[in-house]
């Protein structure tokens, strides 16, 4: 009575891990509605390029900062300035003072009034000013320059986060899947358990353990589906994009040997392309640029005007919104000036550009210092990902052999199922590392592109 019962229960059990198995391979299936790669229109890069906040913010301040070239550039250009007054005063003079000194108030008041009229064209141009101009147009142009460079490089970083963590979601979903085929695994032996079992084969204890392995395995498949659903959630997240339709992910990546790139190639391309460093030289320039501005305030400045007006002083009963003054004048002026006394403004503009020269050139210093730092450790993380690679591959190929081997003794009753249950988490072990190693590798080596600031490929061919 009690081995009909043990049967009946675990005949539900594996029953209810198929069933388990099945509602998540098809709850996955039915929640995919598309496949999202890395690259690629379409693709998980491409989307970020179009719905990133960050990226589109480093877009705008780009926007923004190339809008005051034109400021730079009018400078060069005289101010004009169309003026028209339309003027007219009424005055009435009731109080006078006599010959005595005396106040007097006036028994007929004085009146009096005035219309005038006034038109010009004022133009003004400033001829010298130290080449302030000059240099400050440069400064705009490499600020200008700098700005874009950043948003570049705002996007090489959000980049490599991205592949990062498709990456890393590509490995949970991996895991996940492999949790399912474990889960069915598991499925499979608990129902050889109780087939042996039922001939007197095995004892119930194989059964008990079996069930065990299929529970565990249940709880791990759940946790996997999880950990796979937050990490496309984040990948998302990272791309700008509501999680609301669901999508795979698809491995298009290739593990390769590191050793065929040198590490002082990839610093030399560092060098030319990283658009980090290319940023700081950008803001190195505009400093440079601005000192120079900053000098030019100790030379005097050179200013020509020139004002063409017409004007009318008209009686009480004229019009004095005429269009047509019939008095003309005209006046041009060449005007030299230097501050003599200022207090210290001069030296204070220019001590202020020299730090700021002093800091961008620090600045871009420590930069190429972080730069080849980061490429050599990861160079060297790669190369050690790789041969973690190479060492799961042999793992996993000798662990399937195991367990095809301890599978095939216990069907013939030469081995117990705690021998076979040890394989084959032997072999669970040895398939999530190789799992772990090749989306590590493949997430080091989007690290390492973003140190580059370029991809690596450009070296190895």
């Amino acid at each position: 009575m009690f081995v009909t019962r043990a049967l009946r229960h675990s005949t539900r059990l594996s029953v209810v891990a198929l069933a388990l198995l099945g509602g998540a391979g098809r709850g996955e299936a039915q929640s995919v509605d598309t496949v999202m790669t890395l690259g690629g229109a379409g693709g998980a890069l491409d989307l970020l390029r179009h719905y990133s906040p960050e990226y589109k913010v480093s877009l705008a301040q780009a926007n923004f900062t190339s809008e005051d070239m034109l400021r730079a550039w009018g400078a060069w250009l005289p101010t004009v300035t169309a003026r028209a007054i339309f003027q007219s005063n009424e005055a009435a003079r009731r109080t006078a003072v006599d010959d005595f000194g005396i106040s007097q108030v006036l028994d007929d008041p004085i009146q009096a009034s005035s219309k005038n009229s006034y038109q010009a064209l004022e133009v003004n141009w400033l001829l010298f000013d130290g080449g302030q101009r000059f240099f400050d147009q440069g400064a705009s142009r490499a600020d200008a320059r700098a700005a874009d460079l950043a948003a570049v490089a705002t996007l090489v970083r959000l980049e490599s986060e991205v592949e990062a963590q498709y990456y890393e979601a590509l490995k949970e979903q991996e895991q996940a899947r492999l949790a399912r085929e474990l889960l069915a695994a598991r499925a499979r032996d608990l129902e050889v358990a109780q087939a042996r079992f039922r001939i007197a084969a095995v004892a119930q204890t194989d059964v008990l353990q079996a069930e065990i392995e299929v529970s565990r395995q249940q709880l791990s498949a759940l946790r996997a589906e999880q950990a796979a659903r937050a990490a496309r959630r984040e990948l998302s997240a990272l791309i700008g994009i509501a999680d609301e339709v669901g999508y795979g992910l698809r491995d298009e990546s290739e593990i390769f040997d590191p050793s065929v790139v040198a590490v002082e190639d990839l610093i030399a391309l560092a060098r030319r392309a990283n658009p980090s460093l290319e940023r700081r030289a950008a803001e190195v320039q505009a400093r440079k640029q601005g000192l120079w501005a900053s000098r030019g305030t100790w030379l005097p400045d050179v200013n020509l005007s020139a004002t063409f007006s017409r004007s009318e002083n008209l009686g009480p009963d004229g019009n004095f919104f005429t269009l047509n003054p019939r008095d003309t004048g005209t006046d041009f002026r060449l005007t030299f000036s230097y501050p003599l006394i200022n207090g210290f403004q001069k030296k204070w503009e220019t001590g202020q550009q020299a730090a700021r020269l002093q800091e961008a050139e620090q600045r871009k210093r420590g930069e190429v210092i972080q730069m080849e730092k980061d490429v050599r450790n990861l160079y060297e993380e790669l190369g050690t990902r790789h041969r973690a690679y190479q060492i799961q591959l042999r793992n996993v190929d000798q662990a399937r052999e195991l367990v095809r081997m301890a599978t095939e003794r216990y069907r013939i009753g030469a081995t117990s199922y705690a021998e076979l249950q040890q394989a084959q988490d032997r072999e669970t072990e040895a398939e999530r590392g190789l799992i772990e190693s090749r989306y590590d590798f493949m997430r080091t080596l989007a690290r390492l592109k973003a140190a580059v600031g370029a991809p690596i490929t450009e070296v190895a061919s």
